[in-house]
């Protein structure tokens, strides 16, 4: 992640240049945000936006206007469990981001990620990382969060990658067992456990000098112009059997698994999203109990599906030190529309079914 800081910090020094001292000119998060440039092949458009008040800022998450003292911190990335037995999940509902892939054996876990954590007072079941997990994590600068991981994501974490572990001699102060359930399906964590996980590790919260979110957004909902119905989204992952619903009145995306809605225990609400972002990804089995790997550096086909619509996208990441992008078939980039967003690594052999009705 260092070299991507660095990156990022050289492009803004170039773009931004020196002042007349020889130092350069520093901007809130509000005012990098005032001017935003959309690159065709044939021209560039520049969209010039209304400033936000003092101390609001446009989400790198969620495009929508939030306080500059939230939005400027980098989102934490916790495994959450996603087997029946670990049902209900809790807190999950407030994640601004949610991830899905496909782990051993059919099932998935989550990574759900949460940068507005003020009111989040249980989260979990939390369980144990994968190595894909953590590239995903890098596309958004996320504090990555998990109780074990497997030997491919141990490898990653000797080798430097911070994260914040169950399996450390600070556990005790981030995470906790409950009794409503056996292990290792019973591990919650918290605000406060989150905190002390910063405190614990000294990781920071603060995004690199000069970052700027990845993501493209719209400030009002813009219904795409082309693009076939998709009224309900099934994904092909074998034991949760997830799929999603469009809400016409809210404009929404209602998640159902194991056969029912996908609820969060601690408010029953319906896990809902504005967008849904397919990476069809090649798969390969790196170990004899079925451990799973992504090609995740390169490029690929996608789906993006908000406001009734599904249209085809490539995806694309150079190397390591860069960040996922989407782009339509013609090469304009995809912008998503305000709030919540899914994104799903699926096998590239398998297929999302968008249906109509």
């Amino acid at each position: 992640m260092k070299k991507r800081w660095i990156a990022g910090l050289l492009t803004l020094t170039m773009i931004l240049g020196l002042t007349a001292c020889g130092q350069k000119k520093e901007e809130t998060p509000a005012e990098t945000q005032t001017e935003t440039t959309t690159e065709t092949e044939s021209e560039t458009v520049k969209e010039t936006e209304t400033p936000l008040e003092e101390g609001k800022m446009y989400s790198y998450m969620t495009g929508e206007v939030v306080d500059t003292q939230i939005g400027t911190q980098r989102p934490y990335a916790i495994m959450i469990n996603n087997i029946g037995e670990a049902l209900p999940q809790s807190g999950i509902s407030q994640a601004e981001a949610v991830y899905e892939c496909l782990v051993e054996h059919g099932i998935t876990r989550l990574m759900c990620e949460f940068q507005n954590i003020e009111n989040l007072s249980k989260v979990g079941s939390i369980r144990s990382a994968r190595h894909y997990y953590m590239d995903l994590a890098e596309d958004n600068e996320a504090i990555f969060t998990h109780f074990g991981q497997s030997i491919f994501a141990k490898a990653r974490i000797d080798e430097g990658y911070p994260t914040i572990s169950g399996l450390s001699g600070y556990s005790g102060d981030v995470f906790y067992r409950t009794d409503d359930r056996e292990a290792p399906h019973n591990v919650f964590s918290s605000r406060d456990g989150l905190l002390a996980g910063l405190s614990a590790t000294g990781l920071t919260r603060d995004y690199p000098e000069g970052y700027k979110g990845r993501l493209n957004f719209y400030h009002e909902d813009t219904v795409p112009e082309k693009g076939d119905a998709a009224n309900k989204v099934s994904m092909p992952f074998p034991d949760c059997s997830p799929w999603f619903e469009y809400n016409a009145e809210d404009k929404l995306y209602y998640r159902y698994q194991y056969g029912e809605p996908h609820i969060d225990a601690e408010n029953n609400e319906q896990l809902k999203f504005k967008n849904l972002i397919i990476q069809y990804a090649q798969r390969s089995v790196i170990s004899n109990e079925d451990h799973q790997d992504y090609t995740l550096i390169g490029s690929g086909k996608g789906l993006f599906i908000t406001d009734g619509k599904v249209n085809p996208i490539t995806w694309k990441r150079e190397s390591a030190a860069d960040r996922t992008t989407y782009f339509y078939e013609d090469g304009t980039p995809v912008y998503l529309n305000t709030g919540k967003s899914y994104f799903a690594v699926v096998p590239s052999e398998l297929s999302v079914a968008c249906e109509a009705e």
